[in-house]
Formats: C-alpha cells, sequence, structure tokens
C-alpha cells in the first residue's frame, strides 16, 4: 500500500487486492473526528451518493463515476510504517512485493477508535488537476479538453436528472482519469478508443487515440445533496466548500443567495477555464493579485453586517488562543473574479440587495471611483489577467485556444455568469455549439480496429 492523499477527515490510500491480483484505491475516515465536528452528515452523504452513482456506472449507464467495490469499518485505521503518510508516500516501495503485514504490526485489542473504509476502483491517472501538471507544457490540446468537459459535463447532468444531486465541489481535483484503454493490448498497437454517448435525439461521438483515452470520472461525494426541497432556499455553510471556487452570487447577495445546481455550474466554468489555460487553477495564476485595500474595507462593513451573515460565519474563527481571525480568502476570490472576467454590465437584483455592487462601483469603476487607488490597481490587474485581453501567457493561451473553437468563450462566459438564473446547465454544455463536432452523422464510417464502448 501507498498513501495518495488526504483531505481533513479522509486519507486515500493506494493497495494491492490480493483476491483480484489488482490495485485499488481505499479512502479511510475518522468518523469519530468527524462527528466531534459536527460533520457526521459527511459520512452517510459519501457513503451514499457513492454507491448510486457506482451502480449507474455498473449498468453501462454512464461510466464517467467512481466504482465503489466494498465498504467495511473498522477499529483501527492503516499503519502509517507500512501504508504510508504525506511525508512518506510509500515506505514498502510503491509496487507490492508479494510480502503481507508484518504480524507484530497488527493493532492489539484495546486501542481503537472508528474508521470507515470505503473500497474503490484505482483511477490509474489519478486526479485531472495533478495530471495536467505533470504532462509537458501543463497544457491539454483543444479537441482533449472538450472530450474531457464533455464527460464532466455528462456525469453531473446523470446525477442531477437522476438522483437531483448537487456536488457543491465540483473542481478538477475531484474528477479523476481511468485509462479507456484494454490493458491486454501493447499502448503501440492499440487501436483509437470511441466513446459514445446517447443524449436526446443525439449520439455524441469521442474519439480518442490511445495517448489520451482517457474517462473522467466525478468522486468526492462529501459535500453532496440528493433530491431535497432545499433548492431555492438561502445558502447555508454546507454550500461554503472550496473557498476559491465560491460563486459570486454568494458573495453579492450574501443570505438572499440561494441553493441549487448553480454552484456546480458555476464550478463546472473553472473546470472549463483550468482545462483550457493548464497549468493550475486560477487562483495559482492570480496568486499575486489581491483584495485592495478600500473595497476590502467596504466589503468587510457588508459581510459583517446581518444581510451577509453567512459570509461572516465562514471568513472568521478562532485560532488555538481563542482569538477571532479573519480569513482573506473570499475577499481576494470576489476580486479575482472581477479581474478574470470583468464587471458585469448587468447588476442582477441590484435593487434589492446592491450594497456589494455599490461598493464596487464606489472603488474600482469610474466615474465614481476616480481618484480611489484601489481603481488604478483594478486596470492594472485587468491588464495582465483579464481573460478578454490579458496579457499574462497562460491567459492569452487560454483565450486563443478558446477562441479558435466555435462556441468554446461563448460556452465559458454562460457557466461563469454571476448571475445564477443565466449559468449553462450541464445539459446545456452538452447540447452547446461547441460540442457541435462530436455529434455523430450518418456519414461517419467506423474504423474496423476502433474499440467502441456506447452509453
Amino acid at each position: 500500500a501507498n498513501f495518495l492523499s488526504d483531505g481533513a477527515f479522509k486519507r486515500v490510500y493506494k493497495v494491492w487486492n490480493e483476491a483480484l491480483s489488482s490495485y485499488e484505491a481505499i479512502s479511510v475516515m475518522d468518523v469519530d473526528a468527524i462527528e466531534a465536528s459536527g460533520n457526521l452528515n459527511c459520512v452517510g452523504a459519501e457513503l451514499a451518493v457513492s454507491q448510486l452513482l457506482s451502480s449507474v456506472a455498473r449498468r453501462n449507464i454512464c461510466p464517467n463515476f467512481v466504482i465503489t467495490r466494498g465498504v467495511f469499518t473498522c477499529t483501527h485505521e492503516p499503519p502509517s510504517s507500512q501504508w504510508g503518510y504525506k511525508e512518506n508516500a510509500a515506505p514498502r516501495g510503491t509496487i507490492y512485493d508479494g510480502r503481507g503485514l508484518q504480524l507484530g504490526l497488527i493493532p492489539e485489542p484495546g486501542l481503537c477508535a472508528n474508521y470507515q473504509y470505503i473500497r474503490m476502483e484505482l483511477c490509474q491517472h489519478g486526479d485531472m488537476e495533478e495530471f495536467i501538471r505533470k504532462i509537458p507544457g501543463a497544457t491539454l490540446s483543444p479537441n482533449v479538453c472538450r472530450n474531457l468537459l464533455f464527460q464532466m459535463a455528462f456525469s453531473l447532468h446523470v446525477a442531477s436528472d437522476r438522483f437531483g444531486l448537487k456536488h457543491y465541489d465540483v473542481k478538477l481535483l475531484n474528477f479523476f482519469l481511468q485509462s479507456a484503454l484494454d490493458p491486454s493490448i501493447a499502448v503501440d498497437s492499440h487501436p483509437n478508443v470511441v466513446l459514445r454517448y446517447g443524449v436526446g435525439s443525439h449520439v455524441f461521438r469521442l474519439r480518442m487515440d490511445p495517448k489520451n483515452a482517457h474517462i473522467a470520472k466525478l468522486a468526492d461525494y462529501g459535500t453532496s445533496v440528493l433530491r431535497s426541497n432545499a433548492d431555492g432556499q438561502p445558502v447555508s455553510l454546507g454550500q461554503f466548500t472550496t473557498l476559491e471556487n465560491t460563486p459570486p452570487d454568494y458573495l453579492i447577495l450574501g443570505n438572499a443567495s440561494e441553493q441549487g445546481i448553480g454552484h456546480d455550474c458555476f464550478g463546472l466554468g473553472l473546470c472549463m477555464l483550468h482545462l483550457f489555460t493548464g497549468h493550475g487553477p486560477y487562483e495559482e495564476i492570480l496568486d499575486e493579485v489581491v483584495c485592495p485595500d478600500n473595497f476590502k474595507a467596504k466589503l468587510r462593513k457588508i459581510w459583517k453586517s446581518a444581510s451577509h451573515d453567512v459570509i461572516r460565519s465562514v471568513m472568521l474563527y478562532d485560532n488555538e488562543d481563542g482569538q477571532e481571525v479573519e480569513d482573506d480568502t473570499l475577499y481576494n476570490t470576489l476580486y479575482r473574479f472581477l479581474v478574470l472576467f470583468g464587471v458585469p454590465q448587468r447588476r442582477f437584483l441590484s435593487r434589492k440587495h446592491g450594497k456589494v455592487w455599490r461598493a464596487i462601483d464606489a472603488t474600482l469603476l469610474p466615474p465614481k471611483a476616480n481618484g480611489c487607488p484601489d481603481m488604478a490597481l483594478f486596470v492594472r490587474d485587468q491588464e495582465r489577467f483579464s481573460l478578454s485581453d490579458g496579457s499574462d501567457e497562460r491567459i492569452a493561451n487560454a483565450r486563443h485556444r478558446l477562441e479558435g473553437m466555435d462556441g468554446a468563450m461563448e460556452l465559458l462566459l454562460s457557466l461563469v455568469s454571476f448571475d445564477p438564473k443565466k449559468r449553462a446547465t450541464p445539459l446545456d454544455v452538452i447540447n452547446s455549439r461547441f460540442m457541435f463536432a462530436l455529434i455523430e452523422d450518418d456519414a461517419v464510417i467506423d474504423c474496423e480496429s476502433d474499440i467502441v464502448k456506447s452509453y
């Protein structure tokens, strides 16, 4: 076994299954720690959703979910000296050598806790963010980006359509890549792989050469919500997951923002941007861009008021000394979205919930911001990092690639719309002009050697 990754209460390992003679991934959650934090519902959500979506993958309806192979509880956690940990991922090597666990390392009775183990298929290429970092130039070809985005949108559409699922943490770290190749055929002589998806009246055809034959699989369902009456209800702390990906409507409207599919749509938009920029997520590319002082001061006053107290609960926390500490992440997040995507011309709900809109006008935009030092900084930041005309090499390259594909930029801007009512849904993505090139027509002639998989 060896360590793969960890989160707040979970660690994931690559483990050899002797009975199956293959590797699999095992997620280990510390149930006692989760319960003590008041997040025990996360365990139930993870198990329920993973089983539901795994069944959809097993039945060949949608291949784009990680398959769960089994669940069990244990009173002991894996021994770090054997299974590894962050600083030493593979203390016994990365390849199984046939040696079993040393008997002396089996824990004594009484040294017990409560751990939930989930056995899953091992996606050999890991998560998509790390995969992109490792490839030459840290960028994917535009056609590969389209194939992957289609699969990601299809997974979210199926999950929402069949189970009313909202993931609430859509990002490339939570999509894993499995090989679509036949392991019995050598890569050098492997034919192309075709994934055929039937959606409505169309069949979409994703033809991939062996080097890029990947199946994107959605995972990590701890923040997910299944069918419920929560749609349209005010947002709660549960919808603030990866803070850098918080939808802008949450930050603008505060308590008046609503739960629903809009969170996943915006996350999918950031994923699309990440696919086309390559290198890393937007917050790493814009790492040096920070919220200017005057705008930040106005946001602080608004976000600490009763109309935005859900944000106050997220950004303020007690440190080890019991002192209240402010997290700057949300300030920088909103400002970076404004730099990257621009200030929307249509100020949705500004009459009823206009506090943040007025703060933007007063500090960042002429004529009201004339003389405010924040405006000059905003202009400089946009000159470098604006998606529309920024000079940063990664941003400019993404813009060039997006504008070179029919409908790509239009789709991205729809996904990242500040107004959740205007965002493209996963089904809109599938049926968008950007995906027209994937639609199968009668003129398509299969190559006899192609491996075709239909869903």
